[in-house]
């Protein structure tokens, strides 16, 4: 995992997707919030990725791209399923909030920076790029959000 940066206290880093690889055990378990870059539909690797983020204390889940929609549902979905019981699954003690925006710039910015959990502080954000070509522009986006960058809309 490469830490990029600190923007409002949070410490920011980047993961590529890649089912090669154990990403998951980079992955923090308090305190964090997932930001998930998906251009292309691959319902597969979302259902592994919120799964596990949930597994690992997730405090808010928020989806950049064209897939935010889907993402964002899926989550809702798993998460009510692991309430009521319909999944024996592992649910936090937390609520965990889900959020979704198409345009790259704002979707990332709110990620950073607005995303929120009234029961547990959010410490690390981690933008994991389901794509695997967004790395280039997410780190130099988010170099410039740490210069006070934002987004006109």
């Amino acid at each position: 995992m490469e830490k990029i940066a600190e923007i409002a206290n949070r410490n920011i880093s980047f993961e590529e997707y890649n089912t090669s690889k154990n990403w998951i055990a980079e992955l923090p378990t308090e305190n964090w919030c997932l930001i998930i870059v998906a251009e292309e539909e691959n319902r597969n690797y979302f259902n592994e990725i919120i799964r596990k983020a949930i597994d690992r204390n997730v405090a808010h889940i928020h989806s950049v791209g064209k897939q935010h929609d889907l993402i964002h549902a899926m989550a809702d979905e798993k998460l009510v399923f692991r309430d009521v019981d319909i999944e024996d699954h592992y649910l936090p003690k937390h609520l965990i909030m889900t959020t979704g925006q198409e345009d790259f710039e704002n979707g990332i910015w709110f990620g950073l920076s607005a995303t929120d959990s009234n029961e547990t502080e959010i410490e690390q954000v981690i933008v994991l790029d389901v794509s695997r070509n967004a790395r280039g522009k997410t780190i130099e986006l988010i170099k410039r959000f740490e210069l006070g960058y934002v987004p006109e809309n």
